[in-house]
C-alpha cells in the first residue's frame, strides 16, 4: 500500500496479544491511527456521507471503551464504503471484544481485497497478526454422516458440511451443533485451548416423530387401533405422533370409540372399562315405554283441541247421564 505502512497498528495488535497470552487476557488497547489511503489522505477525511458519521460514531464509542457499539459503527461505515482500511478497526474492535476467529477472518478478508494495495510491509503485519492471534484459537474440523449439514459454534453459522477448511474457534467452553432439516441435532460441548485442533465425528440419525401409546381394558376385550387390532386386555407400543382412532370392544358390551392425540416423546396412557349393551327385553320397555308416552301425549292434544275455549258450551254427563252438545237433548 502506498503511503504510510501498516505496521504501526500491526505492531500494537501483536503485542497486545503477546501481553494477552502472558497474562490469561486481551487487554483493550487505543486505536492506532489507520493506514493512509494512496493519496496520504486520513481515513476520516476520505469518508463522506453517512459513512463518515457512522465512523466518527465508531472511534467516540471505541473511545469510550464501547468495543461491541464501536464493531457495529466500523462495519455500516465499511458497507457503506468499501474502504478496506475500516477493516483494520473492525478487527481491533473484534481483538479487544476476545472474538479471536472473527478477527482472522476480517484480517484474510482484507488481505483478499486489498491485493495490490498491500505493500509487502503490510502483507509482513498481516501475517504477524495472524500468527499471534493463532495462540487464541483452535481449528475445528468435522466428519459429518450427512452432507449439506450446517455447522454452528455457540449458535452462530460457520459452514456447511462437508467444510471446505477447518473452522478457526475461540478459546474457552464451546458449544457445537451440526443440524439439517429431518435429521437430529449432533451437539457436543468442547473446552477449547488455544493453538490446538478439535476433530469431531458427526453421526445425524434420521429423525423420528413418534410417542408411546398404552391402551388398558378388561381382559378379554380387543383393542383395535387405526382400523387394526393391535391386542387384548392390554397393548402398549410406540405409534407415530398425531392423533389414531382407538376401539375397544367384547361381546355382549357397547364398544367404545375415542380419538387419541399421541406427541412426540409422551407417554400416553388410555384406561377403558366397557359398559353391558341393553338387552333385547331392555329395548322392548323403553320402545313401550315411547310409545305410551306418545299416545299419551296425543290424547292429550286431542283433548285440548276438543275443549278449547270459544266452541258451544258443552252439557252432559257420563254413564246414564245423558249428554247434550251444542244445547241439544
Amino acid at each position: 500500500m502506498r503511503g504510510k505502512p501498516l505496521g504501526q497498528w500491526g505492531c500494537a495488535i501483536v503485542a497486545a496479544l503477546s501481553v494477552a497470552l502472558a497474562a490469561g487476557d486481551a487487554a483493550a488497547q487505543p486505536a492506532p491511527a489507520a493506514p493512509a489511503a494512496p493519496a496520504d489522505k486520513p481515513l476520516a477525511a476520505s469518508l463522506t456521507g453517512m459513512a463518515r458519521a457512522e465512523h466518527g460514531a465508531g472511534a467516540a464509542l471505541f473511545d469510550d471503551g464501547d468495543y461491541a457499539g464501536a464493531l457495529a459503527r466500523f462495519e455500516r461505515a465499511y458497507e457503506l464504503s468499501r474502504d478496506h482500511r475500516l477493516l483494520w478497526k473492525i478487527a481491533l474492535c473484534q481483538k479487544n471484544l476476545r472474538r479471536y476467529a472473527k478477527m482472522l477472518a476480517t484480517l484474510r478478508r482484507m488481505e483478499a481485497e486489498a491485493g495490490a494495495a498491500l505493500s509487502a510491509r503490510d502483507k509482513k503485519d498481516i501475517a504477524d497478526l495472524i500468527q499471534a492471534a493463532g495462540a487464541f484459537v483452535s481449528r475445528l474440523e468435522i466428519t459429518a454422516s450427512e452432507p449439506g449439514a450446517t455447522v454452528f459454534v455457540d449458535d452462530e453459522p460457520v459452514g456447511t458440511t462437508p467444510l471446505a477448511a477447518p473452522v478457526p474457534i475461540d478459546i474457552g467452553e464451546r458449544r457445537i451443533r451440526v443440524s439439517k432439516p429431518g435429521f437430529v441435532d449432533f451437539v457436543r460441548r468442547e473446552k477449547v485451548v488455544g493453538g490446538g485442533s478439535i476433530a469431531l465425528v458427526a453421526r445425524l440419525d434420521r429423525a423420528v416423530h413418534r410417542g408411546r401409546l398404552v391402551v388398558a381394558a378388561g381382559r378379554d376385550d380387543l383393542i383395535a387401533i387405526d382400523g387394526k387390532v393391535a391386542g387384548k386386555g392390554r397393548w402398549e407400543g410406540p405409534v407415530a405422533s398425531g392423533t389414531h382412532a382407538l376401539r375397544v370392544t367384547a361381546p355382549g358390551m357397547t364398544p367404545h370409540e375415542v380419538q387419541v392425540l399421541v406427541r412426540d416423546e409422551e407417554l400416553r396412557r388410555i384406561d377403558v372399562s366397557l359398559e353391558r349393551a341393553p338387552g333385547p327385553g331392555g329395548a322392548s320397555k323403553w320402545l313401550w315405554i315411547g310409545g305410551g308416552a306418545a299416545i299419551f301425549a296425543g290424547a292429550l292434544v286431542a283433548g285440548a283441541l276438543l275443549f278449547e275455549p270459544g266452541t258451544p258450551a258443552e252439557q252432559g254427563s257420563l254413564g246414564t247421564v245423558p249428554l247434550g252438545f251444542g244445547g241439544r237433548r
